[in-house]
């Protein structure tokens, strides 16, 4: 509703486009008025020709309309007074009234939709200016976290290449040393140096948690990346999400390698695994079984915790993470000494079925 938005168009054309119009549109008015009601006695029809010239004019001249409705207004009362001097041309009044009033009020809504277009160009630039800002916020963060992640790299690599060394020096101490008691204090030096270097490959596997973009993720496809280590474990797995994808973090695989690898470590007897899933009213809950032991009522929660567990302590616990990236829980459900069920709340929006629903299993199913 400016000259600056989408110039060429009939409502923002050209000034000198515009003075031509509206100088052919008072031309024809005129004439009409002149010849048409003068000569031929004629103004019923013409006179909506000017409601046409009083909205082009709102359009683009705003309150100028007005005056243009004054003007052919009285016009239209003159020549009625001129084809009937002894009476009062009320007919014309009438009409010219309606004509003013009609100007006034198109002028009135066209200046509110103007103040609202331009309103609407400001926040769309501020919003341009927002994103750009937040372009560029995002740019040097992935800048800097590569910079990070390359730093952490090399300092892995590093520690790592010491523990080797050190590992090294303790399988010697062991050989040279022959008195029982430091026997016992090289393993618990062997058993923390072995510890350390696992943390750091965990370091390693977990570095881009909340830096790529969510996606789609087969529930499916994820766990049969796993079916080589359950076969050689010699334990079935069972899929029942037919097509179900899930909105989430990338790392989504390491929250299932985290879940079967607390089955393998310790569920003790396990010998069955089942994926699944519950559709609740507010959302959808992807089930994991497996028939080991399970989990002691007193740890279903201290189970996600920091460092709570006998091997490294961080798996269950970064995985409730990488799942509150895009909104998804996890819980610990099932039954002391029948196995553990781990329930990940899938919220509305964040699950999808691209096709069939039909179960998946390995073969070794009971």
């Amino acid at each position: 509703m400016n000259e600056t938005s989408s110039p060429g168009t009939l409502y923002n054309a050209p000034d000198r486009l515009k003075l031509i119009v509206l100088a052919i549109l008072v031309l024809v008015g005129v004439f009409l008025e002149g010849i048409v009601h003068y000569l031929y006695h004629i103004s019923a029809v013409y006179t909506q020709f000017y409601y046409l010239i009083v909205v082009v004019v709102c359009l683009w001249y705003g309150r100028a309309a007005i005056a243009i409705a004054l003007f052919f207004g009285a016009l239209q009362i003159a020549v009625s007074w001129l084809l009937a001097p002894d009476s009062l041309p009320y007919e014309a009044i009438i009409r010219a009234l309606m004509l003013l009033l009609v100007a006034i009020v198109i002028w009135k809504i066209v200046e509110e939709m103007t103040g609202y277009y331009n309103r609407l160009l400001i926040q769309n630039a501020e919003l341009k200016d927002l994103n750009a800002r937040l372009d560029a916020s995002r740019e040097a963060f992935l800048t800097a976290n590569k910079k990070l992640n390359l730093l952490s790299g090399i300092t892995r690599h590093d520690i790592r290449n010491q523990l080797t060394a050190l590992l090294a020096y303790i399988e010697l101490s062991r050989m040279i040393q022959q008195d029982p008691e430091m026997t016992a204090t090289i393993d618990k030096e062997e058993l923390v140096a072995n510890n350390i270097l696992r943390q750091i490959e965990f370091t390693k596997d977990y570095e881009d948690i909340g830096v790529k973009t969510p996606t789609w993720n087969n529930v499916a496809e994820e766990m049969r990346i796993l079916l080589p280590q359950l076969k050689s474990a010699g334990i079935a797995l069972e899929i029942s999400t037919g097509d179900l994808e899930i909105y989430a973090d990338p790392l989504l695989e390491k929250v299932f390698e985290n879940l079967v690898d607390n089955s393998l470590r310790h569920g003790e007897h396990v010998r069955h695994i089942t994926v699944s899933y519950r559709k609740n009213p507010d959302g959808l809950a992807l089930i994991y079984r497996d028939d080991g032991v399970g989990v002691a009522a007193a740890e279903k929660e201290k189970i996600f915790d920091r460092g709570f567990g006998k091997n490294t302590g961080l798996g269950l616990f970064i995985s409730r993470e990488i799942l509150s990236i895009t909104g998804l829980s996890i819980s610990e459900c099932g039954t002391p000494g029948t196995g553990v069920q781990f329930e990940i709340g899938v919220p509305e929006g964040r699950y999808r079925f691209i096709g069939s629903t039909e179960s998946v299993n390995d073969g070794q199913g009971r």
